[in-house]
Parts: C-alpha cells; sequence; structure tokens
C-alpha cells in the first residue's frame, strides 16, 4: 500500500507537485505553510462571505457578489473516482458554486482588470480538473462552465502601504471542456498520482 500525505489527489496538490516536486514536499509532507498575499486573502474574503451570505463591508464588491447567481452547492468537497489499473485514485474537488446535479459550475477570481482573458480561461488547468472530476462523479462533462473574474484595484495611503478593493466590476467567462481535454487530465492525474508516491517513498522510507 502506497503511503502519501493525503488519500486523496487535489488541484492545488497536483499543481504544485508538477511545479517543483521539493516545494511540494515542503508543504505536504514537512507541514510547511504557504504564504498568502494581500489579493488572496481578498479572495478568500469573498469566497467566505459568499459561503455564508454575509456581506464583506467592501461596497462595491458586496453589490458586484449581489449579481452573480449561485447555485444548490456552494464551496463543498465533492469526490470521485479514477481507475488506474488495479487501483483507483480518489480525486477531490472544491468549485465555488455546483449545479446540484453536476451539469454546470461557477469559479470565482479576484484580480486587476486584465488579469483574465478568455484564452486563459480556456486554457485553465483548474477549471479542466474541476470539469474532469464532475465527469467522473456524474458521467457527463459539465455543460455550463463559467469563471466570474471580480476586477479589483489598490488604494494608496498617505504612508506608500495599499489595500485591496473591488472597483465594482465582475466580468463573466463561459467556457466548454472537451473528452479529449477531460482523457489528457485523467492522463496528468496519474502521472501526478504515480510520481507522489513514488516521491512519498523516496522520502519517508
Amino acid at each position: 500500500m502506497k503511503l502519501t500525505p493525503r488519500d486523496y489527489l487535489s488541484w492545488s496538490s497536483m499543481d504544485l507537485f508538477e511545479r517543483s516536486k521539493e516545494k511540494w514536499a515542503q508543504v505536504y509532507i514537512y507541514g510547511e505553510k504557504l504564504g498568502t498575499n494581500r489579493g488572496q486573502a481578498f479572495g478568500r474574503t469573498m469566497a467566505e462571505s459568499f459561503e455564508n451570505d454575509e456581506l464583506t463591508g467592501d461596497i462595491n464588491l458586496d453589490i458586484v457578489m449581489a449579481k452573480v447567481p449561485r447555485y444548490e452547492i456552494r464551496d463543498q468537497s465533492i469526490t470521485a473516482e479514477l481507475k488506474d489499473g488495479k487501483k483507483t485514485i480518489v480525486i477531490l474537488i472544491k468549485p465555488d458554486t455546483v449545479k446540484k446535479d453536476y451539469s454546470a459550475f461557477q469559479e470565482d477570481k479576484t484580480g486587476p482588470v486584465g488579469a483574465w482573458t478568455q484564452k486563459k480561461v480556456d486554457e485553465s488547468g483548474q477549471i479542466t480538473f474541476y470539469a474532469t472530476g464532475l465527469y467522473l462523479a456524474s458521467g457527463k462533462i459539465p455543460a455550463d462552465i463559467k469563471l466570474n473574474h471580480f476586477e479589483t484595484e489598490k488604494v494608496w495611503n498617505e504612508t506608500g502601504g495599499f489595500r485591496i478593493k473591488s472597483n465594482g466590476e465582475v466580468r463573466t467567462f463561459d467556457t466548454k471542456r472537451s473528452m479529449a481535454q477531460v482523457l489528457k487530465m485523467m492522463v496528468r492525474m496519474k502521472r501526478a498520482q504515480e510520481g507522489i508516491e513514488k516521491l512519498c517513498e523516496e522520502i519517508l522510507f
């Protein structure tokens, strides 16, 4: 039996492993915390407000958040199984909001104007990972996939510091995923899981 720090494969784990095996080991084996910048903290505040139906205190953000419809499932972990020979890889996804029949999902992102483009959304590995997880769970690729980009700006103070706030705009990108993209992601998932297991064996045994 393979020993890994998690009994599932998530997007954050796979993405970090593919970018840096050393950094992955520091975080997932040795428990190092990943830093959080102001932009990420702002996005986390927005996500928590969406999940709990609460106001953020940023008037512009609260107004644009009210314009974005939510599905029945919000910020909940969904697991699916990916068969790889005789073993099964548990895939964990956590889209921001998902339709209860898994036919649609939306992901929310924050960032300055231009941080997201149609091309970037269409090529997003995270979106493909989530679509693949829902396909594995339901047998169908979600027909309706959206990424909502809540635009932000920096507000500077007299001392040269700044804070992040909404500029009052949200841009929604519609995107699709094909069976070919889903199949390629499955191969990528299997390869990452195999690599993670091998790395854990090298470090822990």
